[in-house]
């Protein structure tokens, strides 16, 4: 049996969801749509072999690099849609071109590729065509259906108020012959309807006189629009197992016992595989496969380090990363990177901040006079800030990235680069960035457990709540600082310019403290 699944929408109502990756790669729970659509047929009860066309058009490429790492054991063809943006594109001429190179004659199903469907179905029991409906929703949102004891008697377009069921884009299409002949039909009279779709051809085939059965499901989800795709991850059936930030240009899904990461920019990726070679082998998970813009890695069943409450753990740590990790290297032009990193980097982010109307460069914050930015930062002495010996580093050595078990620490998601080197970096900025997370961990950004308040044009009030037991952590982590004669005010004074570098990444009014936050923190490891 043949399964239709279209990927070649701009999925355009997720908004900037869809930026910088395809709709079927969205991430719901600990996986993307696709996945759910795939797993789908793993449950179901059929006794003949299934066939997988995929439509590819936009994001193509990374849609087909995907499925091929994790399903290359499936069979699957794909086809190129070579209109899908603009007049005449719709998922009636992506059926069509379906049809015109795969030529399929035998029963099939289209599957709607945000269609995610969680109920268990038996294929075998199907004697007629079949549309999949749900009672639950807005028609405002959905084709529908009308129904006589499970007879559809009636497809609907949007906004019908008078329905039995939403159709939910899934229909098994037992007499294919007669669809294609609607579809090419539509297709001449409606060469140029963006609108046109699979349920003109049930209209068509409808008034023709052929049956259609409509089979309910209860759990079903629909991923077509930013709301849609808030109301399934609030799901508990998509409860993540896995907490990790999310960002519009990376992304990431969990397989039993694989990961696979998603990175838009290509270069970015190339770097963090090519900086493999300068770990240890066994300090990260086994790296299994990579393409352009994927790779995949083991699965390390193990909550994070923020997850585990181990006294002792940090100090075990770092002292694995200064035997594991932080091993002095070679680099001849050290202090100009540490330079473009620490003083370059940061005037730019600067810039960024202040540029937009909403943010505030306080210069009296909690009632303590810290002066503008400009005037902070001219009081940082670079010239030791960027005296540091190269040596191996992680990049963005945060509990959320280091995993534990067994008694072994795993390394995950390291930076790229460090001033533009692969191999060298500056352990203090390492330390720096685990100081950072101790107070500023991803869950409480998530619940926003911080607040600046606004006084006046040159005054604000500004806290943020800490975990009690990470914050006890701090005592084995100057411990170890004070036992390796390192610098504290050094790492003080990165751990605030983290922050304000991290400020322009981030949106409104979490922006405005990261930034105020980082001032207010370099104020008082200067003074």
């Amino acid at each position: 049996m043949k399964v239709i699944i279209t990927t070649s929408g701009l999925g355009s109502r997720l908004g900037d969801l869809t930026k910088y990756t395809n709709k079927s790669l969205i991430k719901v729970g600990d996986k993307f749509i696709i996945d759910y659509i795939f797993d789908f047929y793993k449950t179901v009860n059929v006794n003949v072999d299934i066939e997988f066309i995929i439509t590819l058009g936009y994001k193509g490429d990374i849609v087909k690099q995907y499925i091929n790492m994790l399903y290359n054991h499936l069979k699957i063809s794909y086809i190129e849609i070579d209109n899908y943006d603009g007049d005449g594109s719709s998922l009636g001429y992506s059926l069509l071109q379906v049809h015109k190179n795969v030529g399929i004659n035998e029963p099939f199903i289209f599957h709607c590729n945000d269609t995610i469907i969680m109920d268990e179905i038996n294929f075998n029991n199907f004697k007629t065509n079949i549309l999949i409906g749900y009672k639950y929703g807005d028609s405002n949102n959905y084709s529908s259906l009308n129904v006589d004891i499970n007879n559809v008697k009636k497809v609907n377009e949007k906004g019908e108020l008078n329905y039995d069921y939403l159709y939910v884009g899934w229909s098994y299409i037992k007499d294919h012959r007669e669809f294609w002949e609607a579809l090419e039909k539509l297709y001449i009279e409606n060469s140029y309807k963006n609108t046109l779709s699979d349920i003109h051809c049930y209209m068509k085939m409808l008034q023709a006189g052929i049956c259609f059965q409509a089979l309910e499901v209860t759990n079903y989800f629909d991923i077509g629009t930013t709301k849609m795709f808030l109301n399934a991850n609030n799901n508990k059936l998509f409860k993540k197992k896995f907490n990790v930030l999310p960002k519009l240009e990376e992304s990431i899904s969990f397989h039993n016992n694989k990961v696979i990461k998603y990175f838009h920019n290509e270069k970015k990726i190339n770097t963090l595989m090519n900086r493999i070679k300068y770990f240890k082998p066994d300090i990260i998970p086994k790296m299994y496969s990579k393409t352009n813009n994927f790779y995949m890695m083991e699965l390390i069943n193990s909550p994070p380090l923020s997850e585990i409450y181990e006294h002792g753990l940090i100090l075990k740590l770092l002292e694995w990363a200064q035997n594991n990790l932080w091993m002095e290297t070679k680099c001849d032009n050290f202090f100009y990177i540490c330079k473009k990193f620490y003083y370059d980097k940061t005037l730019d982010r600067i810039n960024s901040f202040i540029q937009k109307p909403e943010h505030t460069d306080y210069e009296i914050i909690n009632n303590l006079k810290v002066g503008n930015i400009r005037e902070l930062i001219d009081k940082i002495v670079f010239k030791k800030l960027c005296n540091s010996k190269p040596s191996g580093f992680h990049g963005d050595f945060i509990l959320d990235n280091i995993l534990y078990k067994d008694d072994k620490f795993y390394l995950i998601d390291w930076r790229e680069d460090f001033g533009g080197n692969e191999e060298s970096g500056d352990m203090y900025y390492d330390l720096a960035k685990l100081q950072h997370n101790i107070y500023f961990n991803h869950k409480n950004i998530e619940n926003k457990l911080y607040f600046i308040n606004y006084i006046n044009n040159n005054s604000c009030r500004l806290d943020l709540k800490c975990n009690y037991f990470l914050i006890k952590q701090l005592e084995e982590f100057n411990t170890f600082i004070k036992k390796n004669n390192y610098d504290i005010q050094k790492i003080n004074i990165l751990t605030s310019l983290i922050w304000i570098n991290m400020a322009p990444l981030h949106e409104y009014p979490l922006s405005n403290f990261l930034f105020n936050f980082g001032k207010y923190n370099l104020y008082l490891a200067l003074y």
